[in-house]
């Protein structure tokens, strides 16, 4: 069947595009991140000792010298410290977005009641349809119109009930088939790996970048995966459309499954209507200057913390 094989390469493709940019967000933040904690493990001696030297030189007459403040060697000896000051900073701000995290989804889910899924006729055929008994918690309250997947090691699909009076059956359908594929993907531990990494190296500019990036990307495959199923892709264009309406959604945290980032949202629906028409998040004038100015601090970073090997002059006249 051409079509099948064409939606499954989709799948593959907006999967590898997910996946390559989880990848990089991985790689550039983990190296950055070894690069300053082995600078500092292996220095911070001769930091202490230089710190020492650079403050008697510059004091040497009583008061600071600036003509011997204003020194290679002086330079080379406050910039490790600004590098530790970085990462002190990156673990508070990640210990913080972890509490913030993990403090709103008990917030979030904690106070609202659960019914059984044979409340709703609806809900009930699709679980039979796709064998989803157990993984689906449906959540009292007919006010919120919302679906989201949420947990790192076992993650469930959350459904409202006013959703599932909000959409029909076969929206309510094609929304439950994306957040199963969010489920199976593991995205929620994947996008909390991912804004922990940007917020402990949170001076690098690349990284909001690439977070669209794979932000765009995971909704899209999980989209191509909900097609893939139900054929229906205005089905889940309308659930799109009618979720993106809803004030209500706007009590959501941005980082729940299904996204209502307008921009994403946008380009989602243009995609599955075929309009060929791509949204840009980020003009290319931005990725180049993240680029440059991501490049300009690691460096920066390196030989900040390992100066000896490139700085020979080890003395002030």
């Amino acid at each position: 069947n051409p079509g099948a094989n064409h939606m499954n390469n989709l799948i593959k493709t907006q999967r590898g595009k997910a996946l390559l940019y989880f990848t990089l967000i991985v790689f550039i933040n983990l190296a950055i991140l070894s690069i300053i904690i082995i600078g500092i493990g292996l220095g911070i001696k001769g930091y202490i000792s230089d710190t020492k030297f650079a403050y008697e030189a510059v004091t040497c007459c009583g008061s600071i010298c600036s003509k011997c403040f204003f020194t290679l060697r002086t330079i080379f000896t406050i910039l490790p410290w600004g590098c530790v000051v970085l990462l002190f900073i990156g673990i508070g701000m990640a210990a913080r977005k972890t509490i913030l995290m993990l403090s709103w989804n008990y917030r979030f889910i904690r106070p609202i009641t659960t019914l059984s899924t044979g409340t709703h006729p609806n809900l009930k055929k699709i679980l039979q349809t796709f064998n989803l008994y157990g993984q689906l918690v449906l959540l009292d309250n007919n006010k919120l119109h919302c679906a989201f997947t949420l947990g790192l090691w076992k993650p469930k699909i959350y459904v409202s009930s006013g959703i599932c009076s909000y959409l029909s059956r076969k929206e309510l359908m094609a929304v439950i088939l994306h957040e199963t594929h969010h489920k199976k993907c593991k995205d929620p531990l994947k996008l909390f790996v991912v804004q922990l990494l940007y917020a402990l190296n949170f001076f690098l500019p690349i990284n909001n970048y690439l977070i669209n990036l794979y932000s765009a990307a995971a909704e899209k495959a999980a989209d191509d995966s909900a097609i893939n199923f139900s054929r229906e892709p205005l089905e889940l264009v309308s659930a799109l459309v009618k979720l993106s309406k809803s004030s209500l959604m706007d009590m959501l945290n941005p980082s729940v499954a299904f996204s209502k980032e307008q921009n994403i949202v946008e380009d989602r629906i243009r995609r599955l209507l075929e309009t060929h028409k791509s949204i840009s998040y980020l003009n290319k004038t931005y990725l180049y200057l993240s680029c440059i100015s991501s490049v300009f601090i690691a460096a920066t970073i390196c030989l900040s913390l390992f100066p000896k090997s490139f700085n020979h002059v080890h003395t002030i006249e």
